[in-house]
């Protein structure tokens, strides 16, 4: 009997140690947060290097509480498969570019010459400006919260063939480039003088070595040098057009997120974010002094010119992407500039 009861009771401290602990896994675990990252770029980009940066500041920063899972170079898919990831909460955050399927005012910040500097495009793609302000409304809309902006590089041209008249716009460069299908890209190269096919990334190496293309637009001199230079002869920084992606974020699991975790993942995003404009102007500089190494001729466009084709670009082209982008959008995005 005593026996009996002795089994009885430690079956009983033994099922309560077991409550306690079962009580006590699910707090730990809801206590620690893991997010998804999903980036584009390859691990030596400086982008993806930007992720690991903010992941190391995140998770100091929150004593473990947020921790970031980075997986770059497309692995969880490309950017238009995470943007809808992320909308869906099944990958929670992410560097990508943003898809204009799901708003075309997401392009916004692509147009041509929204700025000459990568100071100003700093001004132009950061909070407080009209065009950032845009974006951060569609993607709200989306069900996506914009975190920042990152500054890739302005864009140029690279061509197999030298163009005629290269500073001077509305003038035929007497070249054929691919431009990717987006109105702002083909009526900026179109306006600049260029006559312009629409063939897809992957193929635009092999069109240019086969002669089908003379050129392209749509990448940096970093771009042009990692994966053309072995193509192409000659390079126009037109700085033209600025290629930039977003830390984006699913507004669902931000709002699970404690305000003290998220002042800290704001501050470590913001600390890359700013610190890309500064890179992407001196990276310019790097990657043009390293394809004239590689043999392909710089073809420079002095200030004065390159005022000038800013001027005819947002007189000239600007009035055409108003059907995209809406009048009222453009006449304020005008006002920035002055």
């Amino acid at each position: 009997m005593r026996k009996s009861v002795a089994i009885t009771v430690l079956g009983i401290f033994v099922l309560g140690l077991l409550m306690v602990s079962g009580a006590a896994t699910p707090s730990l675990a809801k206590d620690k947060l893991t997010l998804k990252v999903a980036g584009i770029s390859a691990p030596e980009y400086r982008g993806t290097k930007s992720l690991y940066a903010i992941k190391e500041a995140v998770e100091k920063g929150t004593e473990g509480r947020v921790v970031l899972d980075i997986f770059p170079a497309n692995q969880l898919g490309d950017y238009t498969q995470v943007f809808e990831e992320i909308r869906r909460g099944t990958i929670e955050m992410g560097l990508i570019f943003l898809p204009s399927q799901f708003d075309v005012m997401l392009e916004i910040g692509s147009l041509p010459f929204l700025a000459e500097t990568g100071e100003g495009m700093q001004k132009q793609l950061s909070p407080g400006s009209f065009v950032y302000s845009v974006i951060d409304g569609s993607l709200d809309k989306l069900g996506v919260k914009l975190l920042r902006l990152y500054g890739d590089g302005f864009v140029g041209v690279g061509l197999a063939k030298e163009p005629k008249n290269p500073t001077k716009p509305g003038t035929d460069k007497g070249t054929l480039i691919r431009v990717a299908p987006l109105a702002v890209y083909k009526e900026t190269a179109e306006d600049l003088g260029f006559r312009t096919t629409n063939i897809p990334y992957a193929d635009t190496y092999s069109a240019i070595q086969t002669g089908v293309c003379d050129g392209w637009i749509g990448g940096s001199s970093q771009i042009n040098y990692l994966s053309f230079r072995d193509v192409i002869k000659y390079y126009v920084p037109y700085n033209c057009l600025f290629d930039q992606t977003a830390y984006i974020i699913g507004k669902d699991i931000w709002n699970k997120i404690s305000p003290a975790d998220q002042k800290v993942i704001v501050n470590a995003v913001n600390e890359q974010a700013d610190k890309s404009f500064a890179d992407s102007n001196a990276e310019d500089l790097e990657y043009q002094a390293k394809l004239a190494e590689a043999g392909v001729k710089i073809i420079s466009i002095p200030e004065k010119d390159m005022a000038e084709l800013a001027k005819y670009i947002r007189s000239t082209t600007w009035p055409k992407l108003e059907k995209t982008y809406g009048k009222e959008a453009l006449d304020k995005v005008k006002k920035s500039l002055e």
